[in-house]
C-alpha cells in the first residue's frame, strides 16, 4: 500500500452551479454555497461523495465607504449620552489613496487606579533589599522594598492583562495574555518606557528571563515558547514545545542560561514534572537536560536555589527536589494550603491559605530539610510571595478567587522582614470601578468595594470629587442616576438598594438603604417615583419595583421571583416594559403597567445576557456566547432580533449616536458602527489596560470602567486623514502571501509599529486585537510587512498601529484585500493527525469537469516549505473527485517529526495547499 496515495472518481452528473468560498484553515472545513438558481445560499460540508460542478471565485477588490456618525441616542437604564464618533473604514488597495481610520483612540490619564498584584521581581541583586517590579494586571509598578512607600517609584500601563513579569538587568518583560510580551526599559525606574514587543504566542500566563541576557521562556495553557534576544527589545521565537501528554505548565524559573519548568499532568494519574532546559547565548534551540517526575502531586509554585527546587504542593505542603541528582523529598506539611513559595540560603517563605504567612528554616545537607515553621496571620489572603534581601513582599487580596459577577475586590502589598519587626502599612490602591454613569461633567462610579466615587469627566481633569464609602462588606455592582433630583441609586449586593443624595458631589450622602431578598445586582430608574431592582442568588433572586416617592423611606411594591428571573445583570426601561439581561435565561421582558403586579411578557431568548443599552427603538444586548444582539423594540411586547455581531464574550455595551463600544474584559473594547442596525459593521478594537467591564460616552471621550481604573480614550471626533496601506497579493508561493506597504510614519514618542490582520466579518472566539502579522515590533522606520498566513476565500483587513513608550498604541493606517480560492481542495482529516493508530491523513480534492487528461501531484511540505513526500498519479480527461492519503512518513520511510505541515495539490486546473498539524 502506498504511503502517499490517491484515488479518483471520474463520472460527474450535471448539478446546478455552486461556488466554493473555501474558508479553510487547519481544522476548518471547506464550505460549498449553492444558489440553486436563487439568491438564497445553503451550506453543506465538503466531502468526496458530493458530486457537483464548481465555479471558482475570482480575485476582486472591495471598497467600503466611510461615514460620519452624528445622530443622538438615549440609554434609558443609565443617564443621557450625547457623543459624536467618527468611525471610518478604508478597504482599498490603491497606493495613491488616502484613508480614513476606523477607530483612532488616544489613551488619556486614568482615575482611581487600583491593582491585583502578582509576584514581586527584584531589580538588581536579589540578596539585597531594594527596588522590585510587580505586575498589577493593568501593567507593572516599580516599588521600594526598603521604604515600603505608598506611592510607587514608577508605573507602566499597557493593553491587555499583565499576568507576570520577568527582569533581566534594566529590562522588564511583561507577559500580557493575548497581547504577548512587552519589553520595558527601567534604566530610569521613575519613567519606564516600552522598547519592544512580541505577539502571536497565545494567552501568556507565565514567563522567565535568563540572566545571561539572551534566553526568554513563556507559556500559555498548552505551549512552552523559547525566545532569543539580539537586544533587550528584539525578541525572536526559537522553539515552541507541546507536551504529548497534554501537560500544563505551572511555573518557570530562570538561572544563568537554564530554565526549570514545572508542569502538571492530571490524567490518567496526577503527576508533577520538573524539566530542565539550557539555552546558551546564541543557541538556535533549547537543549533538554533532565526531567524529574513526581507522582500524585499538583504544583502551586516554585523557587530554585542552588541545586534545590522548593515546590508548593497545595494542601500537602512543600516538596524539595535536587535538580542535579533527581532526588525528591517531602512534602513538608504545614497544615495549610500552600499557594506560592520563595527561598534564600537560610529560610523558605510561603503564602498559605487562611491568611497565613509561613517561614521555615532550612537545615541538613545543602539546606534540603525544612524545620521549625512559624506562622503569622494577615488581614487579607496572601496569594504571591517574594524575597528582596531580607524583606518579604506579599501580594494579598480579599478573596482567593472569584467567579463573575463577583470579583476580587481589594488588592494590596504587605511587607515583612526576616530580621526585624516592621511598622510599614500595606500599600496599593483599593476599590474596583464596576459601572459608570455621567451627568453634568461628572462621572459617577459604582465602586465594587468602595461605594460611590465621583470624578471630573470633562476635559483633561480626572480628579476625584467625592466619595461615599458603604462599608467593607458592601459590594456595589450597578448604578442609575436621576439627575433632576440629584439622586444616585446603587445596587449593592447583600446590602440591597442604596439611595444617595448627590446635591453636593463633593459630599454625597446616604439617604436610605432598602434590604431586599438575595443580592441586588441591577438597577434602573423608571421615573421620579419608581425604580426597579434586579436580585440574584440561590435564594431571593428576581425583580422588585420600589416606590421612591420618599427617598428616605423607599417601599417595595410588586416583584417577580427566581422562577421568572434567576440571574439579572442589567435593566433597561421603555414605556411600561422593563427589559432584563439575565445570565441564565437571556433577554426577558417584564410588563409593569401596574407596578404592584408585574408579569413576564413573551419568551426568554435563552442566550446568556449581561448588559443592555436602549436607544429609541433599538436595544443592544451584550451576551456571553452570541456577541452583540441588536433588537428592535418598537413594539416592546414583541422584541425582534435585527442582527448580531459575533465577538468574544461581552461584559458590557455603551452606545452613542450610531456607534457602540463593546467591553470584553481582558480583551479590551470593540467599536461597532450601527448606522444600519440590520447590518452592523465592526470598526476596530481599542486596547484597554486591565479588564473592561462597562463604559459611557462623554462627547468624543469614552470612559471605560476597567475594574482597576476609570480609563479615558479620546476617539477621533472628525475624520482624520492617514496614509493608506498598499497591499499586493502574491500567489506564486506554496500558500497565498500579501505584502503590506505604507508611507513612513513619524510620531513623537513612537518606539515601533505593528501590523494586525482581522478576518471580515468578526469571528466569535477570536481576539478583537486581531492576529499580529509582524510577530516582533517593527522599527519606527519600517515601511512594509509580509503576511504569509492567509486563508483562501476570505477578506483580510489590515491595520497599522504605532506603539509608544508609555505602552499605548493608535492606529495610523488600514486597508483590506480579498484572498481568492482557485481550487476545490477540501480539509485534511483528521487534523491534528496522529498516525499511531495506523490511519492515514486524507485530503479530498476536485478536478473540474472537462479538464484534459494529465497528472495530479500531491506534495507534503514542512513549515519551512521543505519537501517531505511526493506522489504523482495520471488522471483521465473529464475531471472528478480524488483523495490523497499520507501515513506521516517522509520519502525514505522515516517518521516525520511533530509540527505544522502543508499538503499541496497540483493538477489540471488546480493548484492549492492546506495546512495541518502532525502529532505522534
Amino acid at each position: 500500500m502506498q504511503a502517499l496515495s490517491m484515488a479518483m472518481q471520474s463520472t460527474i452528473p450535471p448539478y446546478p452551479s455552486v461556488e466554493i468560498t473555501a474558508r479553510m484553515k487547519a481544522a476548518s472545513g471547506a464550505t460549498i454555497r449553492s444558489s440553486k438558481c436563487t439568491r438564497e445560499p445553503y451550506a453543506t460540508r465538503f466531502a468526496a461523495d458530493k458530486r457537483k460542478d464548481f465555479r471558482l471565485e475570482g480575485f476582486r477588490v472591495r471598497v467600503i465607504a466611510s461615514r460620519r456618525m452624528t445622530s443622538s441616542s438615549v440609554r434609558r437604564s443609565r443617564p443621557l449620552r450625547h457623543a459624536l464618533l467618527a468611525g471610518c473604514l478604508l478597504a482599498a488597495t490603491a497606493p495613491a489613496a488616502d484613508a480614513l481610520p476606523e477607530v483612532v483612540a488616544t489613551r488619556g490619564l486614568p482615575s482611581s487606579i487600583s491593582s491585583t498584584y502578582g509576584t514581586a521581581v527584584p531589580l538588581g541583586d536579589p540578596s539585597t533589599a531594594g527596588l522590585f517590579a510587580i505586575s498589577t494586571r493593568w501593567g507593572v509598578e516599580i516599588r521600594d522594598a526598603v521604604s515600603g512607600a505608598e506611592a510607587p517609584v514608577g508605573a507602566f500601563r499597557t493593553s491587555g492583562a499583565v499576568n507576570a513579569v520577568a527582569a533581566d538587568g534594566n529590562t522588564l518583560y511583561l507577559f500580557a495574555g493575548t497581547r504577548g510580551i512587552v519589553a520595558v526599559d527601567v534604566t530610569d525606574p521613575a519613567n519606564p518606557a516600552a522598547i519592544g514587543s512580541r505577539g502571536d504566542l497565545g494567552d501568556l500566563k507565565l514567563g522567565a528571563a535568563s540572566p545571561n541576557g539572551y534566553g526568554l521562556a513563556a507559556a500559555n495553557a498548552s505551549e512552552l515558547h523559547f525566545l532569543g534576544r539580539s537586544s533587550p527589545g528584539a525578541l525572536s521565537l526559537l522553539a515552541t514545545l507541546r507536551y504529548a501528554d497534554d501537560r500544563i505548565v505551572r511555573a518557570i524559573v530562570a538561572r544563568s542560561d537554564s530554565f526549570l519548568v514545572v508542569s502538571e499532568r492530571s490524567t490518567p494519574l496526577q503527576r508533577l514534572f520538573l524539566t530542565l532546559y539550557r539555552l546558551p547565548a546564541g543557541a538556535a534551540q533549547p537543549q533538554f537536560v533532565s526531567e524529574i517526575p513526581v507522582p500524585n502531586q499538583a504544583p502551586t509554585g516554585m523557587v530554585w536555589r542552588g541545586d534545590l527546587a522548593f515546590i508548593g504542593a497545595g494542601s500537602l505542603g512543600i516538596l524539595t527536589a535536587n535538580v542535579r541528582t533527581g532526588v525528591v523529598t517531602g512534602p513538608a506539611g504545614i497544615g495549610k494550603y500552600v499557594r506560592e513559595v520563595d527561598a534564600n540560603d537560610s529560610v523558605v517563605v510561603a503564602a498559605a491559605q487562611a491568611g497565613t504567612f509561613v517561614r521555615l528554616r532550612r537545615s541538613g545537607s545543602g539546606g534540603a530539610t525544612l524545620i521549625n515553621p512559624t506562622f503569622e496571620s494577615l488581614p487579607l489572603e496572601p496569594i504571591h510571595i517574594a524575597l528582596s534581601g531580607s524583606r518579604v513582599a506579599i501580594s494579598v487580596q480579599d478573596v482567593d478567587s472569584a467567579q463573575d459577577p463577583d470579583e476580587v475586590g481589594r488588592g494590596a502589598i504587605e511587607f515583612r522582614d526576616l530580621d526585624l519587626t516592621l511598622a510599614i502599612p500595606a500599600v496599593g490602591g483599593t476599590g474596583r470601578t464596576r459601572r459608570v454613569a455621567w451627568s453634568a461633567g461628572l462621572a459617577y462610579v459604582a465602586d465594587y468595594t468602595g461605594g460611590l466615587r465621583i470624578y471630573r469627566a470633562d476635559g483633561s481633569d480626572t480628579s476625584l470629587v467625592g466619595v461615599l464609602p458603604l462599608g467593607s462588606s458592601t459590594r456595589v455592582v450597578d448604578i442609575a442616576l436621576d439627575p433632576p433630583r440629584h439622586r444616585a441609586y446603587l445596587a449593592a449586593g447583600s446590602q440591597g438598594l442604596q439611595i444617595v443624595d448627590t446635591t453636593d458631589p463633593s459630599a454625597p450622602a446616604l439617604l436610605s438603604a432598602l434590604p431586599l431578598p438575595g443580592l441586588a445586582s441591577a438597577v434602573a430608574v423608571v421615573d421620579s417615583d419608581l425604580v426597579v431592582v434586579g436580585r440574584r442568588g440561590t435564594v431571593g433572586a428576581g425583580l422588585t419595583f420600589v416606590d421612591v416617592t420618599s427617598p428616605a423611606s423607599p417601599a417595595p411594591r410588586g416583584q417577580l421571583g427566581s422562577g421568572s428571573i434567576p440571574d439579572p445583570r442589567a435593566i433597561a426601561v421603555k414605556d411600561t416594559i422593563a427589559f432584563v439581561a439575565d445570565e441564565s435565561l437571556g433577554l426577558l421582558a417584564v410588563r409593569f403597567g401596574n407596578p404592584d403586579a408585574p408579569g413576564l411578557v413573551g419568551t426568554p431568548t435563552g442566550t446568556a445576557a449581561r448588559d443592555l443599552d436602549l436607544s429609541g427603538n433599538v436595544l443592544l444586548v451584550a451576551t456571553g456566547a452570541a456577541g452583540l444582539q441588536v433588537v428592535n423594540v418598537s413594539n416592546p411586547v414583541i422584541p425582534v432580533l435585527q442582527s448580531q455581531v459575533a465577538t468574544p464574550a461581552l461584559l458590557g455595551v455603551a452606545r452613542s449616536a450610531n456607534s457602540a463600544a463593546l467591553f470584553l474584559g481582558d480583551e479590551g473594547a470593540l467599536v461597532v458602527d450601527l448606522n444600519n442596525p440590520s447590518a452592523p459593521v465592526l470598526r476596530g478594537p481599542i486596547g484597554v489596560p486591565g479588564a473592561s467591564r462597562d463604559g459611557i460616552w462623554v462627547g468624543d471621550t469614552l470612559l471605560v470602567a476597567t475594574g482597576f481604573a476609570l480609563e479615558r480614550f479620546r476617539v477621533s471626533p472628525a475624520p482624520t486623514v492617514v496614509p493608506a496601506l498598499t497591499i499586493e497579493f502574491d500567489r506564486a508561493l506554496l500558500l497565498p502571501r500579501a505584502r503590506i506597504r505604507w508611507t513612513p510614519v513619524s510620531l513623537p514618542g513612537m518606539v515601533g509599529l505593528n501590523v494586525y490582520r482581522d478576518l471580515l466579518p468578526g469571528r466569535q472566539g477570536t481576539s478583537p486585537a486581531g492576529t499580529l502579522v509582524n510577530k516582533s515590533l517593527l522599527s519606527p522606520g519600517a515601511t512594509e510587512a509580509v503576511d504569509d498566513s492567509l486563508v483562501a476565500g476570505t477578506t483580510c483587513r489590515y491595520r497599522l498601529e504605532a506603539f509608544f513608550a508609555d505602552g499605548s498604541a493608535i492606529k495610523v493606517a488600514e486597508g483590506s484585500i480579498f484572498v481568492p480560492s482557485n481550487s476545490a481542495v477540501g480539509r485534511p482529516f483528521p487534523n491534528p493527525y496522529r498516525p499511531n493508530g495506523g490511519a492515514a491523513l486524507t485530503l479530498p480534492f476536485r478536478i473540474a469537469p472537462g479538464s484534459p487528461a494529465g497528472t495530479v501531484e500531491v506534495t507534503i511540505h514542512d513549515a519551512s516549505g521543505r519537501l517531505v513526500r511526493r506522489s504523482v498519479q495520471a488522471v483521465g480527461a473529464g475531471g472528478g473527485f480524488g483523495t490523497a492519503a499520507w501515513d506521516g512518513r517522509d520519502g525514505r520511510g522515516r517518521k516525520a517529526p511533530d509540527g505544522v505541515y502543508f499538503a499541496r495539490v497540483r493538477g489540471p486546473g488546480i493548484d492549492d495547499a492546506r495546512q495541518f498539524v502532525l502529532l505522534h
